[in-house]
């Protein structure tokens, strides 16, 4: 695959430093520095990633050649004294819905095994520009259909932490490979929980920035669109650097038009004064079970904030579950898209995929249309909420993580109660903000006794996400899950 780092030495003065746990923003001032080759620390990633595929199926499709010229590139720049971007050198992944020139993105799926588009998406474009050094594209459910990571095209993809469990799902590659160390920083999307749920089950960081405020332009519909394309890292100023890299308006995205700059960086350095910081919790959201462990660990790490000064308050009333809304919505893109074609296609697709298309035929222009006014009325009631405090804090998802074969249409279980419906059981905490557009970040909140990542979700006014990465970042400090490893992390 790739030529090794020798005992990788992937510092320039010959000191052996495994690099694959150190934030994105060090390395990138370190490569500055001259002190580390981008060179070496790119075969380092690359042989990393080709140690972890046979256990984990992070990655669809690892783009050793071109990342390497890359990183020769980004070497003689250092070496030449080029002006350098704020990732200049950094290894990152994309998932494989997100376009990227001459590397092909397949979408998990044999219908788009041959893809390769000829331009990248536009964040991917940015990230690029930036300097950073794409090593390959991480696995996806087909289309992002669902919360699990396996696809008729890729595989099945495992959770680190147990590899028995699922990663989550859409991004189940993106966050395991920033959990075990297969580089940084990766790009994701978030319609329905893709970014935020795998970085709950991974012990990582998601970020699902405020609709527009990254611009998608693949996305066929621009108006009504919910697909956010999302951030994973393991460190919060990471996460911020990200941001602040791929956000910004583009005419090909509507809702990007007036968005105004993060500057989440800068909003980092400043200091978050708990005293004035008004939360509200919401232990469920149109569900009715919670697991024990996952509201101790959440309800732990607010009560540090609120030693801290935070004013925390508890919402418990009632929110219709956003699931029936969310799929009606969601279907009815993939209806669209394949509808047509279903009988042709069903053979050669997961059967999950094709339940969900054939189901969105028989809804009605009005169903759609009622549906689109369900998301109003969320949105406005999140903005209330949002006028009482500064941020909604729930759970990122209501039990660990499933085994990695659950069956998708078969109820889930929420500490050993029937729950129903995976989605609308499991993470309607997700999918309410996606249909709302308000920025959200799933941050690790502590272990389960069983040795299992938990995720708090955050959630912001729209255009507040620096805001979110601040309260994010002091948790990160009280927390310290930068320092945690997975049992099954690369070597």
């Amino acid at each position: 695959m790739t030529q090794a780092a020798t005992g990788h030495k992937v510092e320039t003065g010959g000191a052996c430093a495994d690099l694959a746990f150190v934030p994105a923003t060090v390395l990138a001032a370190r490569i500055r520095a001259g002190t580390v080759s981008p060179v070496a620390l790119t075969r380092f990633v690359l042989d990393r990633i080709a140690a972890s595929q046979p256990r984990l199926n992070a990655f669809a499709a690892i783009a050793a050649d071109q990342a390497l010229r890359a990183a020769e590139a980004a070497e003689a720049a250092v070496k030449g004294g080029a002006a350098l971007g704020p990732l200049h050198g950094v290894p990152i992944s994309v998932k494989d819905i997100v376009n990227t020139a001459g590397i092909r993105t397949c979408w998990g799926s044999r219908l788009m095994q041959d893809n390769v588009p000829a331009e990248d998406a536009v964040a991917v474009a940015r990230l690029k520009a930036a300097g950073a050094i794409l090593v390959g594209k991480t696995t996806t459910s087909e289309f992002a259909h669902k919360l699990l990571t396996d696809s008729p095209l890729c595989g099945v993809t495992r959770n680190p932490w147990h590899t028995s469990l699922t990663p989550g799902g859409s991004s189940g590659g993106s966050a395991v490979a920033v959990a075990v160390g297969l580089g940084p920083l990766s790009l994701a999307t978030d319609a329905g929980a893709s970014t935020r749920l795998p970085a709950a089950c991974c012990g990582v960081v998601g970020l699902k920035p405020t609709l527009g405020l990254v611009p998608h332009s693949q996305v066929p519909d621009g108006f009504n669109n919910f697909i956010h394309l999302g951030v994973m890292a393991r460190d919060v100023a990471d996460a911020a650097a990200m941001l602040d890299v791929i956000a910004g308006p583009h005419p090909a995205d509507p809702h990007s038009l007036k968005a105004p700059p993060p500057n989440a960086t800068a909003a980092l350095a400043a200091p978050l004064d708990l005293e004035h910081i008004r939360l509200r919790w919401r232990a469920l959201c149109g569900n009715q079970h919670l697991d024990p462990d996952v509201e101790q660990l959440c309800r732990r790490a607010l009560d540090r904030l609120a030693a801290l000064g935070a004013a925390v308050t508890e919402d418990a009333s009632a929110i219709e579950n956003p699931d029936a809304a969310w799929t009606v919505l969601q279907q009815s893109n993939w209806a669209a898209r394949f509808g047509a074609r279903i009988d042709e296609i069903e053979p050669c697709i997961d059967p999950s995929f094709a339940a969900g298309i054939r189901a969105a035929l028989g809804y009605s222009g009005q169903d759609v249309v009622q549906a689109t006014c369900k998301r109003t009325q969320y949105f406005r009631a999140v903005q209330a909420w949002l006028g009482e405090a500064d941020f909604v804090v729930t759970p990122t998802m209501s039990r660990k993580p499933l085994a990695v074969d659950h069956p998708v249409f078969q109820p889930i279980e929420v500490a050993g109660e029937p729950a129903g419906d995976m989605r609308a059981a499991w993470t309607p905490y997700l999918s309410l903000f996606d249909l709302t557009g308000h920025p959200a970040i799933s941050v690790p909140c502590g272990l389960t006794r069983c040795g299992l990542p938990v995720g708090l979700q955050i959630v912001g006014r729209w255009y507040a996400d620096a805001a979110v990465l601040q309260l994010a970042a002091r948790l990160q400090e009280i927390v310290g899950w930068t320092a945690w490893r997975p049992p099954h992390a690369a070597s």
